[in-house]
């Protein structure tokens, strides 16, 4: 059958989106290489003439055949296209045909499908209900795109591996973000799939500074600065200036070593403390450890040092800003695809409804691994993301005003390992918007935040998490703040463990001296700066950081049906004074509005004190501490508009004791006994028992006789965490 000539100039502009002069060249190289052309048409006419359901895809394959077939023909005249951009022009002429009835699926092989640009869905890509489109992968097969450049290396000298960049990476920056400046390559480098180190001083660990030179530029360090050869301009500095919750990437003007002094090309967000921690990356200089690299920008050539006992047999820069965008895209499946190599974010989902992203890996990003903006119902699962250099996942959706809710869902994924580059506020999974669901996820081996939240009716429930927090202090696994109207979020029955915290405790300029530890300043969940309404229910908090649970002022909060153990503080909630800006957000938001009047009664309810933490709630709650002398709970609060009531206490070490303030009375008491606390009359009910709870494999078993029944304490659920 012969195509039609509309056919003909339909796919032609698909290829050759030019003026009619340039398709007319265009037309003239195809007539001179009729073996493509002919097989490319042939191609597409039969696609058209059998309105295929499926197609197949395989990196051995040709874009000149029809993809209706897994494997070539034997005469090797027909077989399945080369690339996905190919599979998806076909879809679209199967469309345009007027024969899309069914659903389609796109066969992907396994092997590696290398990008020269990013994949661009838009609505025209979009299947219809009861007729998707599914991109699939190869079952048990791994089927890897990559946004990345394979390079040939030689091997010189002992150790030292030589890279020639033919190009240069498609990417003019690692990620948008404006915590990175100063002059180092906007791209990383892999072996064997495993990322590399730029090369950097110290090796290992930190260096310090000593003391400031001015605020925010100069500083003199407490190490030795090593011989720095080369261009000292081309020098990056990874610091956190002034705290331990905040790091940025910054230029260097001048190394003075003489007076072991640093100069930044630009100044830091916060200012220079002495004790506080940095490295130098990015000098030639500087490669001199198993796992380094550098790059020489004037000859355009990697130079690396592999890990030690590891064979390069791959080697691979990120290029792609992007691997995959999908704008408006509808009734899509992504299904078991590997994604990696990219030096921004990997997956972007913007305006999508009804998509889901199934069983895929996505792992090797320069930044975020996987990003959904607005949208309705899209839906993340039985995924892994990992080694991310920003965010894990960032998703957003849903309209604030009228509370309509995202439908979006992130479900049953394995997210570790976020925030290799920028490592505080990186977080597995940030939320934002209205009613997102994140549930029965492994969340685990991050630097900073598990999940960070903003916005209204977000459910977080039966996720794990742990080891968070690794390389940041005053850090919540789970964290939001500094808004009164986030409301109706809940966090319930959630297994939080092991959260460690890292952080400076003492510096002496003096002795040259400086102490950090961990664990050191973590939370496990930490509303922070007046976070409100939340509902934290059922959860398990084991070994959850400095405070389990940490409520920085704000209002209306329950806590409720909780199990703590911890040896340090279980439930701190303070009395800090809310700032203008919160306020200003209040006032902002439409609190005012008949529905959420309806919605939020508390929010819309007239405030005794705006100064104070009111109308918070802790009740029948497990608290069991082995921390000295008892001390594991603190609250500074207002008596009369907080319930604290029917929890069951427990102290490993005696009598348990509590920190408090009673904010009508002015009345303040530091490890005051538990029936000094009790004749107060702030909290109600409450007894000291042993609850005789054991944790095992994220189970809480209670044992025959235990007073938990006694507080009405509810049983929890057995399957926290990922559903294998």
């Amino acid at each position: 059958m012969a195509c039609s000539r509309g056919l003909r100039d339909d796919i032609h502009s698909e290829f050759f989106p030019e003026d009619k002069q340039g398709q007319n060249r265009h037309q003239e190289q195809i007539i001179m290489k009729p073996c493509v052309s002919v097989y490319f048409f042939a191609g597409l006419c039969l696609a058209h003439a059998s309105m295929a359901a499926e197609y197949y895809v395989n990196p051995t394959g040709n874009d000149a055949w029809s993809g209706a077939l897994r494997q070539p023909n034997a005469e090797r005249t027909d077989g399945p296209f080369k690339t996905l951009e190919r599979a998806q022009l076909a879809i679209r002429h199967l469309k345009q045909s007027g024969r899309f009835d069914d659903k389609i699926t796109v066969n992907i092989a396994a092997g590696r499908y290398r990008l020269a640009r990013p994949l661009h869905y838009n609505l025209v890509d979009s299947g219809l209900p009861g007729r998707e489109i599914v991109w699939q992968g190869e079952a048990g097969g791994q089927v890897m795109v990559s946004g990345g450049m394979p390079l040939i290396c030689t091997k010189r000298e002992a150790r030292f591996w030589v890279c020639p960049l033919t190009e240069p990476p498609v990417s003019r920056a690692l990620f948008e973000s404006g915590r990175i400046k100063g002059d180092a390559p906007r791209f990383e480098l892999f072996i064997n799939d495993q990322k590399l180190q730029l090369a950097r001083w110290p090796d290992q660990g930190w260096a310090h500074i000593k003391l400031p030179v001015d605020e925010n530029t100069q500083f003199s360090t407490m190490e030795v600065l090593p011989v720095l050869a080369g261009d000292i301009k081309a020098a990056q500095v990874h610091i956190f200036a002034g705290n331990d919750w905040y790091d940025q990437y910054l230029g260097v003007d001048a190394i003075d070593r003489t007076a072991n002094r640093i100069k930044l090309s630009a100044p830091t967000n916060y200012k220079l403390e002495s004790g506080r921690r940095f490295y130098i990356q990015n000098l030639p200089a500087l490669l001199n450890a198993p796992g380094e690299w550098s790059y020489d920008r004037e000859a355009n050539i990697v130079t690396f040092i592999p890990p030690e006992g590891m064979v390069p047999q791959s080697v691979t820069v990120s290029s792609l800003p992007n691997i995959l965008v999908a704008d408006g895209v509808k009734n899509v499946t992504f299904k078991n695809i590997r994604f990696q190599h990219s030096t921004g974010t990997a997956i972007t989902i913007k305006n999508g409804h009804d998509l889901v992203m199934e069983q895929l890996e996505v792992n090797n990003i320069g930044g975020i691994g996987i990003e959904i903006k607005n949208g309705q119902n899209v839906e993340l699962r039985n995924s892994e993301i990992h080694h991310t250099g920003a965010h894990g996942v960032i998703v957003a959706g849903g309209d604030r005003k009228p509370l309509q809710t995202s439908g979006h869902v992130i479900y049953n994924n394995h997210i570790h390992h976020m925030g290799t580059t920028i490592l505080t506020y990186s977080a597995g999974v940030e939320i934002n918007g209205v009613g997102v669901t994140v549930s029965h996820n492994l969340l685990e081996q991050g630097a900073g935040t598990a999940i960070l939240l903003t916005g209204n009716e977000h459910l977080l429930e039966k996720n794990e998490l742990h080891h968070f927090c690794l390389q940041a202090s005053d850090c919540g696994a789970i964290y939001s703040g500094r808004d009164w109207s986030w409301r109706g979020n809940i966090i319930r029955n959630n297994y939080i463990h092991d959260i460690i915290g890292y952080g400076m405790k003492s510096v002496d300029v003096a002795k040259n001296r400086v102490v950090y530890q961990s664990p050191e300043g973590a939370r496990g969940v930490y509303l922070d700066d007046g976070a409100s309404g939340f509902d934290v229910n059922g959860n398990i908090f084991e070994n959850a950081g400095f405070m389990a649970l940490q409520v920085g002022g704000g209002r209306d909060n329950k806590i409720i049906n909780n199990y703590f153990n911890t040896s340090e503080y279980a439930i701190f909630l303070d009395d800090r004074r809310p700032g203008d800006q919160i306020q200003k957000s209040l006032a902002a938001s439409p609190y005012k509005t008949e529905l959420w009047q309806k919605k939020y009664p508390d929010l819309a309810a007239p405030m005794h004190n705006k100064s104070w933490p009111e109308g918070n709630r802790i009740e029948r709650n497990i608290i069991v501490t082995t921390r000295p002398g008892g001390n594991s709970l603190r609250y500074l609060v207002p008596m009369a508009s907080t319930v604290i009531a029917n929890n069951l206490i427990w102290s490993a070490s005696g009598q348990p004791a509590i920190d408090y303030k009673v904010l009508e009375l002015d009345k303040k008491w530091g490890g005051a006994s538990w029936p000094q606390w009790m004749a107060e009359g702030v909290e109600q009910g409450s007894r000291v028992a042993d609850p005789c709870v054991t944790i095992t494999n994220k189970k809480m078993t209670v044992c025959p006789g235990s007073p938990v029944n006694e507080i009405g304490f509810v049983p929890l659920p057995v399957d926290m965490g990922l559903i294998q």
